[in-house]
């Protein structure tokens, strides 16, 4: 198996040994079994993955590096995912804060209205389709 191919199948299988709550419950109710996953994901067997293991374990560098790529593909894919949680946080408080400034400002318009204000609606009706009248005379 390659370098590469190993390097997947560790973040692969990092990832489904992580997965908890929610995550957990939906893997084993579609009966998800993190090998078998594994195994039909990448068309290989227990003993091909084993062999490699081995392989890269007897190789320490190799598996050093194999790791450190594993590591920090890891690492890339949390930031990505908390620039993305980040980014629905701050789109939610901002649709939070539009639908609070229009309830207020409804509630606001709803208490301004006076009876001067109530006067100045029923003149306008009154001038409804009328030209107003000029400011000036010029």
């Amino acid at each position: 198996m390659s370098k590469q191919d190993m390097v997947n199948i560790l973040i692969d299988l990092k990832l489904l040994t992580s997965a908890t709550g929610k995550s957990r419950e939906v893997l084993d109710k579609h009966g998800v079994e993190q090998e078998t996953y594994i195994y039909k994901k990448y068309n290989i067997d227990s003993l091909q993955f084993a062999l490699s293991n081995d392989y890269y374990s007897y190789y320490v560098t190799e598996y050093e590096s194999i790791y450190a790529k594993v590591n920090d593909s890891l690492s890339r894919m949390k930031e990505i995912l908390s620039l993305q949680q980040e980014r629905e946080l701050k789109a939610k408080k901002l649709q939070d804060s539009l639908a609070k400034i229009a309830k207020d400002s409804l509630a606001i318009d709803k208490k301004t209205i006076d009876k001067d204000s109530l006067k100045v609606l029923k003149a306008d009706e009154k001038n409804k389709g009328k030209l107003i009248p000029p400011v000036s005379e010029k």
